[in-house]
């Protein structure tokens, strides 16, 4: 019964709708109805990037952080952006900013029917959704998120993650395109960036220099480093755990933390 409910009240309290970007990528907007009855009022929303190393989508970093942001009262959209397990064969990394832009795009052309402040727009990331995330940020585009939130990131690819680029199925011609470290400006949005310290798939050494060069560029962010907890540990509960290693209260707090962050960009 207590699930019944559970399921009743997502389906009354908001609306799940998939927009195609292009044939590798699509978006999933998680829709709030307004609890105000005023057709005025307006949400600030979040675009979620998993992580997946590029090569899929980590599903545990989908729905769960989706519906996560959602009970804050965000407008949710999830971008299920091209990767390699949906056949790739090419070097779709910048297409993938496309993609993101493809989803402010949206937004802004449907923002009053969405009930969302576009100027109210966060991007999240995770591990390689990190990486996508964090470049969009530090790139000229139309539409730029008003802050970023980094979860164990990749900054470089070469910080210890890919081990080596026979990872990807296509050819890298200029690696350091993709060091987002070396791209943070003055001009990137503020950010909100968390790791673990014992983090094998993705070493810390990302996050730590990426704060490093946030700092030098005077960029507001907000750091958390805790102590141990593996790479993808997501909501560390147990709504994203394959394992009781990944249920771990201190690192849960991240959530929390990251919402108190954003009601004060939001406030900014």
């Amino acid at each position: 019964m207590i699930f019944l409910s559970t399921l009743f009240w997502y389906n009354k309290l908001m609306n799940k709708s998939t927009f195609s970007l292009n044939d590798t990528a699509w978006v999933d907007f998680y829709q709030l109805q307004n609890p105000r009855q005023n057709e005025n009022y307006t949400f600030p929303a979040i675009i979620i990037c998993p992580g997946g190393g590029y090569q899929h989508i980590s599903q545990r970093e989908s729905d769960p952080l989706a519906l996560a942001f959602l009970a804050q009262g965000y407008q949710v959209l999830l971008l299920n952006y091209t990767v390699m397990n949906k056949g790739t064969n090419y070097n779709f990394l910048s297409q993938n900013l496309e993609e993101v832009q493809a989803v402010f795009s949206l937004i802004h052309q449907n923002h009053k029917e969405w009930q969302i402040n576009p100027e109210q727009v966060f991007l999240l990331g995770c591990s390689a959704g990190g990486h996508l995330a964090a470049w969009y940020g530090n790139s000229e585009q139309i539409h730029r998120p008003k802050g970023v939130i980094l979860c164990y990131p990749v900054t470089s690819f070469t910080f210890g993650w890919p081990s080596d680029l026979s990872h990807f199925n296509f050819e890298i011609e200029n690696i350091s395109e993709y060091n987002i470290s070396e791209k943070v400006t003055s001009s990137t949005p503020p950010t909100f960036i968390w790791h673990t310290a014992d983090d094998e798939g993705v070493p810390i050494y990302n996050s730590l220099k990426y704060c490093d060069r946030l700092s030098k560029h005077q960029v507001p962010f907000e750091a958390h480093f805790f102590e141990s907890g593996p790479h993808g540990v997501s909501l560390a509960n147990r709504t994203t755990a394959p394992s009781d290693a990944y249920c771990l209260p201190s690192v849960h707090r991240w959530v929390s933390w990251a919402s108190d962050w954003l009601e004060r960009q939001i406030k900014n």
